[in-house]
């Protein structure tokens, strides 16, 4: 496999000091190593030069306080999701939980959170199955939060790229949603009236800002980012934000971390989690969880082992960005279902492929994807999803789905010569001209007669 000085990546050394990592541990309680430190570094050279200011010295005042950390921190968290991306769970909430808690109490709004909500995707939709449901506003409160103050101005705003409508049934999609300027998707005002959004960070302000109690809470594909220490503390957070017979929703891929602190229950085929209680307050409040929770299983299924995503994202970090190229040929020991296998992913990826050629982004999209669950360090699928984004307005995360790729410096040349030419195209949009002019030149020692160098009139000895 080729080398990262082969490529002449080396060249820029990493800015991820372990004393960055340990602030961004504290301050977000993000866990920064080396598989998911390339995007990191990415984000501090992009503010850098958005400040004019050199990389080292961004950093420096970063952790001696010197500069605000808002910035940064927008930049290192992730701003993908999609509508309807928990449906199940949503629809659980929706058509079980909040008429039941209404009918409990009736009078007393029920109160919904989403932490991280990204760009408002899941609070919205929320909101408009509530609206469906014939639940109004003043039955139930939503609201949505997150660390990125750039995702709460976007979320605030109800503007949406197509992608985030990939998983919305298509008549769902023509009744909350009407064209606006570009590939652009503007949401009903009246949804987006139904959300409330705030920036609050999880371990620092959140109990202070929301001022709970919620009655459910999502907390999805966010404690996965964190280690146990910071786990724990998230988890105890949200108990605290969490009525005493509340419910807790996360990713299947977490279902074995909020364990310690709370009770994993299934409700009509969907798993949640509930606030731990002592046997005597168990023996106390028996008919209120029982009416309230009606069907529960007494043996839920067991909890998945936590695998990295593939897609979204919630914090913005790739979990990997060491890459290996893909066998061309039978090695030793490999077994027929292996190459079976393999021979599964070519075709899964060849018809991404076709689709993005198409302009069939939804289904290209959910192939690429498809591909990179199998797959997550397959240069190609990574390159291919990386063209798909930006062509839909999605400069920061194909740059991510880029920076991983480029930093496991795996693929042909050509694979890491296109990588790197639409990462210095993408900089160069954003007005980063210094930066791009950075990746234009190991461009350029990989491939002289790239397009991109022609595209952005660079000669190609930079």
């Amino acid at each position: 496999m080729s080398t990262r000085e082969d490529y002449g990546i080396g060249a820029n050394r990493s800015l991820v000091s372990a004393e960055l990592r340990h602030w961004i541990r504290e301050v977000t309680g993000l866990l920064i190593t080396d598989d998911n430190a390339a995007p990191v570094d990415l984000a501090l050279r992009i503010q850098a030069e958005q400040l004019r200011l050199p990389p080292e010295t961004l950093r420096a005042r970063l952790l001696s306080g010197a500069i605000g950390a808002q910035g940064f921190i927008d930049e290192i968290t992730t701003h993908e999701s999609y509508f309807f991306r928990a449906r199940e769970q949503m629809q659980l909430v929706v058509e079980r939980i909040i008429p039941e808690r209404l009918r409990r109490a009736p009078g007393r709004r029920v109160r919904v959170l989403s932490l991280p909500c990204a760009r408002g995707e899941e609070p919205y939709s929320l909101a408009i199955l509530c609206e469906e449901a014939g639940l109004p506003p003043t039955l139930v409160e939503i609201v949505g939060g997150d660390i990125a103050h750039g995702c709460i101005e976007s979320a605030s705003a109800g503007v949406f790229g197509p992608l985030a409508l990939r998983r919305t049934d298509p008549a769902r999609a023509k009744r909350w949603f009407r064209p606006c300027a570009g590939q652009a998707l503007c949401l009903d005002p009246g949804i987006v009236g139904r959300v409330g959004f705030r920036r609050v960070n999880l371990l620092r302000d959140a109990e202070r800002l929301l001022r709970g109690p919620f009655d459910v809470v999502f907390c999805e594909n966010l404690l996965i980012y964190f280690d146990a220490a910071n786990v724990d503390r998230a988890l105890a957070v949200i108990g605290r934000l969490l009525a005493e017979d509340g419910w807790l929703f996360v990713d299947h891929a977490e279902w074995n971390l909020p364990r310690q602190r709370f009770e994993m229950q299934e409700l009509d085929g969907r798993v949640g989690f509930r606030p731990r209680r002592s046997a005597g307050a168990d023996a106390g409040h028996g008919a209120e969880r029982a009416d309230s929770a009606g069907g529960l299983s007494a043996s839920p299924p067991p909890p998945a082992a936590p695998i990295p995503p593939s897609g979204r994202t919630p914090p913005r970090p790739a979990p990997s960005s060491r890459l290996t190229a893909p066998p061309s040929r039978r090695e030793p020991g490999r077994t027929a279902g292996a190459q079976a296998s393999d021979a599964g992913r070519q075709r899964q990826l060849r018809q991404a492929e076709a689709d993005y050629a198409a302009k069939r982004f939804t289904e290209a999209l959910l192939g690429f994807e498809q591909v990179l669950r199998r797959s997550p360090d397959l240069p190609e699928a990574l390159l291919g999803k990386a063209r798909l984004l930006a062509d839909c307005g999605e400069d920061i995360e194909a740059l991510e789905a880029l920076e991983s790729l480029v930093a496991g410096a795996a693929g042909s040349r050509q694979v890491q010569a296109d990588a790197l030419g639409l990462m210095a195209v993408l900089l160069h949009k954003k007005g980063l001209r210094d930066l791009a002019a950075q990746y234009l030149r190991r461009v350029a020692l990989l491939d002289p007669a790239h397009p991109s160098l022609r595209l952005l009139g660079r000669r190609a000895d930079g």
